[in-house]
């Protein structure tokens, strides 16, 4: 294809994306309202389009240092975006019962309030109220999977964005002490803001999500498939030889 139409489409495809993120802008200042599945919808939009232009572009030098450069960059802003959203779902949106402005309330019974209601140390605890709820009709099937596998994938993407963006978190056990730490913070944020829900199955839901698509991108085969599809930039040490 030639160049010039190359670099035509990865245009059109980053002001897509661009459209895309200033759309969800004007949701998070009340513009606009989106239900909660198409705010994931148009999250998902604008990382597509985005890393479809930036891939384009890649496509379009012939330079190797040039390709990793552009698609390196492209990641580090999915990352970033990525982070955004991750703080928006776990500390701000109000529709998944968030609300950092609780802290304005923050008083001895505010807090023992919250504690009593939105905190859990026990393993597996609110997992089997999510499962129990659904078998006794007083949770809907999407309302159980989304408590429960929303919170399996939510860091997943960690897994991926620590290996191609940091370099020396290319063991598991690196990657998992990077998501531990993250998920920790969230938690310690939820509880001191309180907002959400602090609860051990957040933290159990969280890393094993990760370290499963973690588990899954070190198959070899796996592997060098997003190597090719990432033009290098994922590379972790079992492929690297």
């Amino acid at each position: 294809m030639n160049r010039r139409y190359i670099s035509a489409l990865a245009s059109v495809l980053y002001f897509v994306s661009l459209c895309a993120a200033g759309l969800m802008l004007a949701h998070a200042l009340d513009i606009i309202s989106f239900a909660h599945g198409e705010k994931i919808f148009a999250g998902l939009f604008v990382v597509i389009s985005g890393y479809a232009a930036a891939a384009l572009g890649a496509f379009g030098t012939e330079n190797e240092s040039r390709r990793r450069k552009i698609i390196k960059r492209q990641l580090f802003f999915t990352f970033i975006f990525y982070l955004i959203m991750l703080v928006d779902f776990t500390l701000i949106d109000d529709g998944m019962g968030r609300n950092i402005f609780n802290v304005l309330l923050w008083n001895g019974t505010a807090f023992r309030d919250y504690v009593n209601k939105s905190t859990n140390l026990v393993p597996f605890y609110t997992v089997r109220l999510f499962i129990n709820g659904y078998k006794n009709g007083q949770l809907s099937l999407s309302a159980m999977l989304e408590n429960i596998f929303g919170n399996f994938v939510v860091f997943m993407p960690l897994a991926f964005f620590t290996v191609c963006l940091f370099k020396r978190f290319d063991r598991w056990y690196s990657v998992f002490a990077a998501v531990l730490l993250s998920v920790m913070t969230v938690e310690l944020l939820q509880f001191l803001l309180l907002t959400g829900a602090s609860d051990i199955d957040d933290v159990i839901l969280n890393i094993s999500g990760a370290m499963c698509l973690y588990a899954i991108l070190r198959i070899k085969a796996v592997s060098l498939r997003i190597t090719k599809f990432t033009f290098g930039v994922w590379e972790t040490v079992e492929n690297k030889g």
